[in-house]
């Protein structure tokens, strides 16, 4: 395990590495298990950095061939999850070199559901607040955004982006930092 990435404490941590354990010696129920724990964070994380929904699914699909074929060269060195946005985030910029990839119009955040008694202007702001938030993360530049939705979104350390993007901790702050300043700013009206 590498300093920077923080000790795995949890139950999920020791049954990843159990499952990953079980997966290195060829046990395929214990490599799905880890695609059905890891995959819908990885889909969502390629389908903020890719624009086509099949690319999407195909990024994914290639982010677990991948991981799969090489399990048994995973040296532990980081947490599985940090290996596998690595892996993921290789295959978005791949992606990107076949064409220029943009955001999808779905959302990344949900309207709050309104209660009985909110008011259409409450039900209205709140829509044109989500509205605002995603074409303002849409104008992010690419690392700045991946940044961004690995840390507010995944709650990933700027170590482990760090390692996923092959940035130093520091780059990823400096990314980190431009994006909510970015955001900040152009959602000021919603302060």
């Amino acid at each position: 395990m590498l300093d920077d990435d923080p000790p795995d404490t949890g139950a999920a941590a020791v049954d990843d590495s159990a499952l990953t354990a079980a997966a290195r010696a060829g046990d395929t129920e214990a490599f799905e298990e880890l695609v059905r724990r890891h995959g819908p964070a990885l889909h969502r994380y390629a389908r903020r950095m890719t624009r086509d929904a099949d690319a999407v699914h195909d990024i994914v699909q290639e982010t677990f061939v991948a991981a799969w074929r090489q399990i048994t060269t995973f040296r532990g060195e980081s947490s599985l999850r940090t290996w596998l946005f690595t892996i993921c985030a290789r295959k978005v910029v791949d992606s990107h070199r076949v064409k220029r990839a943009v955001p999808i119009d779905d959302r990344l955040i949900e309207p709050v559901r309104a209660d009985a008694r909110a008011g259409p202007f409450s039900v209205a702001s709140n829509n044109a607040f989500i509205e605002a938030m995603e074409l303002a993360l849409a104008e992010l530049p690419p690392r700045q955004r991946a940044v961004w939705m690995l840390r507010e979104v995944e709650q990933l350390t700027f170590p482990q982006i760090g390692t996923i993007l092959n940035l130093s901790a520091d780059a990823v702050r400096g990314h980190h930092h431009r994006a909510r300043a970015t955001l900040q700013q152009r959602l000021q009206q919603w302060r």
